[in-house]
């Protein structure tokens, strides 16, 4: 690096130093210590290093122990005022006390303020190891990249490039003001150690910083030339040459216009090369590169003088430039010397290649500009071949040889002969590529298909006619097409067509045509609609063919079900008004009807039925429009479609079919007659062949079901077994009626049709929800006594989304009959089966209000106390359940466990059960022996508003038994 750019980096760096103190009592032996110390704390180091010496001295008098901490911090601070001053006794100062103290706390300080020592006096060796020895993590977090800094500046003067690099690696993504230079040293570090990408980075984050304008920008056009990014180079010049001061301008001007060069910009880099050369003294490469470039913009007279200055040296860069030294006076049409040179390029040997196409050229030339043709230039022919025997421009020399086979029609002959010969001429190798393609279509019109191939294919040997060429290529092709070689028919079309040549022939446009047929027996339909596509887009005249291209695009169109193209070249070929509109009007109406235009289909097969009497097409068509009336559920009109049809075509093959679709009419008309007639009358005919037998049983079951009558539906399935139906098929025919009857929610009819499934299939696969539906449907005609016994069965069947609310309706069934015991199991098992919190709550109150009643008092206060638990809870419910735990307490004898609901119901009630509490209660007390109580509890209850006679006269009852105990007590 040089001097001027230390210093400006070191311009950035003033060493920064805060120490802090308190201050101390100026008086008793201390005193010059502190007296010291303010000194130094204001920076007069010169005097506070005096006086930090006179205490020295002072104390040693006094025989002060040498460990006495102001001993200590004295001598320290002596060596860093000498320090702060630069005296030459600084260093042996701190050195000695390092010596003497060697645990001192200032070891680390001393080593960093050392090491800024060396580091301000540029003695970066010294500086480097006293900075080795600062622990760097020990630093404050404000000095830190400071050292860092200088410990990586001080080992990179020193040439130590990893420690530098480990250091300013640490600073350069700082805060402070060491942070950018960091970053640029780390940079160029990296550059030098080829990790360019990461310099890269690293320069690209100093680039808009002034401070570096000079030389950062330089950098960067380096990086990004060697990494080939020559359009980034050029982008970034003008940044580069911007600075007040540029940094190595010339190898700059010399980076961009090689950028420039590689992007073969030559005028751009002329711009810049030119100021290279301007100002460097270039290299033979330079030159050749700037040459090189005028060249390429046709300024051939500076090319020319920059490509001599490379030649002087016989290398492979100099033999190169001697060609294009030629090829420049070739260009610019100076003849005589662009051979002189192309003949010093021919005697030079560094590249083979050069120096052989130099000779030809020299050669070439000669023939242009000599008098004679037979002189030099048939000289310099003949030492061309001498050199050169197998050179490919062998057939360039012979151009005088005469074409003796022009006229010849004995092809085989005239190709054989030619064959011998050693070498030939352009004129001559006309000849032979005008024979084989002769000889070709000779053996193709004798279908000789393979000879014909062969000859074709020699047409190639000397390609001097290029349509020639591609016409000997489609008739290859058309050798393929015959012999249904199609992809390889394909490819050689397709050769044809891309050969320029081919562009003003008219088998150009034939080609796609044959294609297209190609790719359609292939059934590859896409690409021949792509062909045949192309073929119309040319226009072609043959109007034959352009009908058939147009059908066979409607065709693929309508095979790979794109219908609406399909009706677009339908329509097309119909407009062309041919004899095979007909067709063109059939194949529409089926492309409508793929494109869901059942109108447009059906007006436009009446249109061929009544337009085209003779039609090939008007049987498929009649058929056609039946079939499309069907399919649009027009029954009426399929009916009369289809007995036109009858009527004009009886022994088409299509008479079942349209018998069959008239039977289906009748049936979806809901004319059950007929159609169970209609069907009939082909069973008749049909019973032998199977498939007709099966499908026609199999309708006619259709329509007894749909007359809800499975009985004859299973009737005629058992009398042809051609139906092949099966047992669970004829179960379905007893089932489906009943389901769909409940599915309607006609459940009076539903009933009774279940109740005949079951009948039929007592096992059936239906039967389990059969039961359900049954119990269901009963429920919904008031029928609850059937609908119970149905819902009861369905349980004892596996679980399922409907078993829950069977469940809820039997316990609510049997517990408004009173049989509490059975609805508490059913209340049970709706508890298990619950999928709701409602559900859950009801279940619990059932079984609460059932175990109660059938003195389950257990069961019935765990039920309570969850019904207790809702919060929703309704007064009336909440009364009931305090009732049911009471008394089911009370009837357990678990007094205490009944008193707290009993006196709930005492103070929250008015009714019989408020009074019934009352008495209770005085009765517990009673039998707890608690007499005083028990009778407070009577006297309470007599006095209860309403009153209830019945429990008052029992609470009097009561009381007589405790006056009764009372007396005996007092006796």
């Amino acid at each position: 690096m040089n001097r001027n750019l230390r210093h400006l980096v070191l311009a950035f760096f003033l060493p920064l130093h805060f120490w802090a103190q308190e201050t101390a009592k100026y008086a008793g032996e201390n005193a010059s210590f502190f007296r010291a110390e303010e000194l130094y704390e204001k920076a007069q180091y010169s005097a506070a290093k005096q006086e930090f010496r006179a205490f020295i001295n002072g104390s040693k008098e006094a025989k002060r122990n040498p460990n006495d901490p102001f001993m200590v911090k004295a001598y320290y601070y002596e060596g860093i005022s000498a320090l702060e001053l630069y005296n030459n006794d600084a260093i042996p100062l701190l050195d000695a006390f390092n010596k003497a103290y060697p645990d001192n706390i200032y070891k680390n300080k001393i080593a960093l303020k050392i090491g800024n020592f060396h580091f301000q006096n540029e003695d970066f060796e010294s500086a480097q190891l006293a900075y080795s020895k600062v622990p760097v993590r020990e630093v404050e977090s404000d000095e830190k990249e400071e050292v860092l800094f200088k410990m990586g500046y001080s080992a990179f003067q020193n040439g130590d490039l990893e420690s530098s690099y480990d250091a300013f690696r640490d600073v350069k993504d700082g805060s402070t003001q060491y942070a950018k230079p960091s970053l640029y040293f780390y940079s160029h570090i990296s550059y030098t150690k080829n990790a360019l990408q990461v310099a890269l980075e690293g320069f690209q984050k100093l680039r808009t910083d002034s401070t570096f304008c000079g030389v950062v920008p330089y950098y960067i056009a380096q990086i990004l030339h060697k990494q080939g990014k020559f359009q980034e180079v050029i982008d970034l010049a003008p940044t580069v040459l911007s600075c007040s001061v540029v940094n190595n301008e010339a190898d700059i001007q010399h980076i961009i216009g090689d950028a420039y060069y590689q992007l073969a910009k030559y005028t751009e880099a002329i711009a810049y090369l030119e100021k290279y050369h301007a100002k460097s003294k270039g290299s033979r490469d330079d030159f050749y590169e700037l040459g090189f470039s005028y060249y390429k913009t046709n300024q051939f007279e500076k090319a020319i003088k920059n490509f001599d200055k490379v030649t002087r040296v016989d290398d492979s860069l100099g033999h190169i430039s001697m060609y294009q030294i030629g090829d420049a006076y070739l260009k610019a049409d100076k003849l005589l010397p662009a051979r002189s040179a192309f003949e010093r390029a021919s005697d030079m040997t560094s590249l083979p290649t050069i120096q052989e196409d130099a000779l030809y050229q020299f050669a070439v030339i000669s023939f242009k500009v000599d008098i004679n043709p037979y002189d030099e230039s048939v000289r310099a022919f003949e030492n061309y071949l001498a050199r050169y025997p197998n050179t490919k421009r062998k057939s360039d020399v012979f151009q005088y040889l005469v074409n003796v086979y022009t006229t010849t029609s004995n092809y085989a002959k005239a190709i054989e002969s030619l064959d011998k010969l050693p070498s030939m001429d352009a004129k001559l190798k006309r000849v032979y590529q005008t024979v084989a393609f002769n000889y070709g279509v000779e053996l193709f019109q004798k279908n000789e298909y393979n000879d014909a191939m062969s000859a074709f294919k020699l047409v190639e040997k000397y390609p001097m006619d290029p349509q020639m060429v591609a016409l000997a290529r489609y008739w290859v092709a058309d050798v393929y097409f015959r012999k249904k070689e199609l992809k390889e028919a394909i490819s050689m079309y397709r050769e044809f067509i891309s050969s320029p040549a081919s562009n003003s022939l008219p088998e150009k446009i034939d080609a796609y045509y044959n294609i297209g047929y190609a790719y359609m027996d292939q059934e590859a339909y896409d690409q021949c609609i792509e062909s045949f596509r192309t073929y119309l887009q040319f226009a072609p005249k043959d109007k034959n063919k352009v009908l058939d291209a147009t059908f066979r695009v409607a065709d693929c169109y309508y095979l790979t079900r794109q219908n609406l193209l399909a009706v677009e070249f339908y329509k097309n070929a119909l407009a062309l008004n041919s004899g095979l509109n007909d067709k063109a009007m059939y194949y529409l109406a089926k492309a409508y009807g793929y494109n869901d235009q059942p109108t447009d289909k059906i007006n436009t097969l009446n249109d061929l039925l009544s337009n085209f009497k003779k039609s090939k097409y008007r049987m498929n068509a009649a058929f056609e429009l039946g079939r499309t009336h069907m399919s649009q559920r027009d029954f009426d009109e399929a009916l009369v479609a289809y007995d036109n049809f009858l009527k004009e075509y009886p022994n088409s093959t299509y008479v079942l079919d349209v018998r069959l679709d008239m039977a289906d009419a009748y049936y979806k008309k809901w004319d059950y007659v007929k159609a169970e007639s209609a069907y009939k009358s082909i069973l008749a005919e049909f019973e032998q062949q199977r498939e007709v037998c099966e499908k026609v049983v199999k309708s006619l079951m259709d329509v007894y079901n749909a007359q809800k009558n499975p009985e004859l539906a299973s009737a005629i399935a058992d009398q042809y077994p051609c139906a092949n139906i099966s047992k669970e098929e004829k179960e379905n025919m007893f089932y489906s009626p009943a389901w769909n009857s409940y599915l309607d929610s006609n459940y009076a009819e539903a009933a009774p049709n279940f109740e005949i499934y079951l009948t039929k299939f007592p096992n059936g696969r239906f039967v389990n929800e059969t039961y359900f539906y049954l119990g269901n449907s009963y429920l919904k005609i008031k029928d609850s006594v059937n609908a119970m016994n149905y819902f009861e069965k369905f349980m004892e069947t596996p679980t399922t989304a409907y078993t829950e609310f069977a469940a809820a309706k039997l316990s609510s069934y049997y517990y408004g009959k009173k049989e509490y015991a059975k609805a508490n199991n059913y209340y049970k098992k709706l508890d298990e089966l619950a999928t709701k919190p409602t559900t859950t709550f009801q279940a619990k109150l059932g079984q609460m209000r059932c175990a109660f009643l059938i003195e389950d008092f257990a069961n019935s206060i765990v039920n309570a106390k969850f019904v207790l638990e809702n919060a929703a809870i309704t007064p009336q419910i909440k009364v009931e359940a305090e009732y049911s735990i009471g008394l089911s307490n009370y009837n357990l004898k678990e007094y205490n466990n009944a008193k707290p609901s009993l006196e709930w119901l005492v103070k929250n009630t008015t009714t019989a059960m408020g009074s019934e509490a009352k008495y209770l209660l005085a009765d517990i007390y009673f039998k707890n022996k608690e007499l005083a109580l028990a009778e407070t509890e009577i006297k309470s209850l007599v006095k209860m508003k309403p009153s209830y006679n019945f429990w008052v006269a029992k609470g009097l009852m009561l009381q007589t038994r405790i006056h009764m105990l009372n007396d005996e007590i007092g006796d």
